[in-house]
């Protein structure tokens, strides 16, 4: 946790709503993240939620300082001028005035935005808000989400749905996804996505996934995300397998996002990204077959995330200080 300087007086607090946690942090007025904390979220009803954000904003609200703003970095898909959550699926609600209700709760003016939003943002801010090109964010996680930033703004469209990259076609032909369509990144590069394929290879192939077999017992059930990050940092085939499978994915989309915004740098997020090194590496290998003129332009720069779960935070905490 990082601590309050004399002097650095508070701007914003900062929320993110997951499925399963709430996280909360104040920035202060040199941008620094503080007084961060997590929370679990077992299973909470709308005016739950709303409660217990208010009593975590109660306490971190230093009663000393200017009223801050609420940044809220919400999961799930809001209304294009970000008034409402129209639908939170891992929460089990829908249409819900969240910033209205929230801003008369805390008595906070309350700021919403999508939460892999929030998080491109924080990354963005610790890359030290680079000038050049577009900055572009894959949050691997249950499902895979995303966020574009480009000439410093970040890019949520018309309807507020720019930036849904996991939901980008990569086959025509492939698996169905949540959404309805088929062959989206996220079948093949979510850590929901990688986990199944780890378990199908322990399941009907084990001599290729003797690491894989070994970390679940031969059980596939067994079998957890962080197993097949193990499996691959120690060179597994069939886990290998898999990243390389999710970085061609990954790859493909980027190919695609370049053709529109001509992205510098893309940067790796979520649970999945725990992989590490071994995933970055693969996606650059893929990038080079993929990326349009990719023996003759410069690739995208492959960045694993640096601030983890704490993105979302710094991000959406950042957004609401400078809103105008």
């Amino acid at each position: 946790m990082s601590r309050q300087r004399r002097g650095d007086e508070m701007r914003a607090i900062g929320v993110d709503v997951g499925g399963t946690k709430l996280a909360i942090g104040r920035l202060s007025g040199s941008g620094e993240l503080y007084y961060y904390t997590e929370r679990p979220l077992p299973g909470l009803d709308y005016d739950r939620l709303l409660n217990t954000i208010a009593e975590a904003v109660q306490n971190v609200h230093d009663s000393h300082s200017v009223s801050p703003r609420l940044g809220v970095a919400m999961a799930g898909w809001l209304s294009p001028d970000r008034e409402r959550v129209v639908a939170a699926a891992s929460l089990g609600w829908t249409d819900r005035k969240l910033r209205q209700d929230l801003a008369e709760l805390t008595g906070l003016e309350t700021i919403v935005h999508n939460d892999a939003n929030s998080a491109t943002w924080g990354e963005y801010l610790l890359a030290g808000r680079p000038k050049r090109g577009a900055f572009v964010m894959l949050t691997l996680g249950t499902d895979v989400g995303g966020g574009v930033i480009a000439d410093g703004r970040l890019l949520t469209g018309a309807f507020g749905v720019a930036g849904e990259l996991g939901h980008l076609q990569v086959r025509a032909d492939g698996p169905r996804c949540v959404c309805g369509s088929r062959g989206c990144l996220a079948v093949y590069a979510s850590g929901k996505a990688m986990l199944a394929s780890a378990r199908r290879a322990v399941a009907h192939a084990p001599a290729e996934a003797p690491l894989l077999s070994k970390l679940c017992g031969n059980n596939p059930v067994r079998l957890r995300g962080h197993d097949v990050a193990t499996a691959a940092q120690q060179g597994d085939k069939a886990a290998l397998g898999v990243v390389r499978e999710a970085a061609a994915a990954i790859a493909a989309v980027s190919a695609m996002i370049s053709r529109i915004v001509d992205h510098h740098t893309l940067v790796l997020g979520g649970g999945a990204s725990a992989i590490g090194p071994v995933l970055q590496q693969a996606v650059v290998s893929a990038l080079r077959v993929t990326t349009p003129l990719g023996p003759v332009l410069p690739l995208p720069e492959v960045r694993l995330a640096r601030a983890g779960n704490r993105a979302g935070v710094l991000g959406a905490a950042d957004l609401a200080a400078s809103a105008e």
